[in-house]
């Protein structure tokens, strides 16, 4: 497992849906901080799997991103035809500096 840390630019999150997504037109993160406010980060395709379907997404950590140390949870959100909905929530925890 990685260690992460508030303030921390250019990371990568990959969220694997275990859908086909490469047709929808919303492929999102959800965020709860640890505060407890909610965020949407736009996301995009990640690269296709073994067998040529896209069904991760992927999203690059800008600058103010990660501003809150503690738990976050995370869902991906995808928007496909008359279907949308959320997956499974993960957690992470984000480091405050020199820790």
């Amino acid at each position: 497992m990685s260690t992460y840390y508030v303030d921390d630019v250019g990371t990568e999150i990959v969220v694997d849906t275990k859908t086909e997504i490469g047709n929808a037109s919303v492929h999102n993160l959800l965020l709860r901080k640890p505060s407890g406010k909610e965020v949407t980060w736009v996301g995009g395709l990640g690269p296709v799997d073994a067998i040529g379907r896209h069904t991760t997404i992927s999203y690059i950590v800008k600058s103010g991103d990660w501003d809150e140390p503690g738990w976050w949870s995370l869902q991906s959100y995808v928007e496909l035809g008359g279907w949308h909905g959320k997956g499974s929530t993960a957690k992470f925890e984000l480091k405050p500096k020199f820790k």
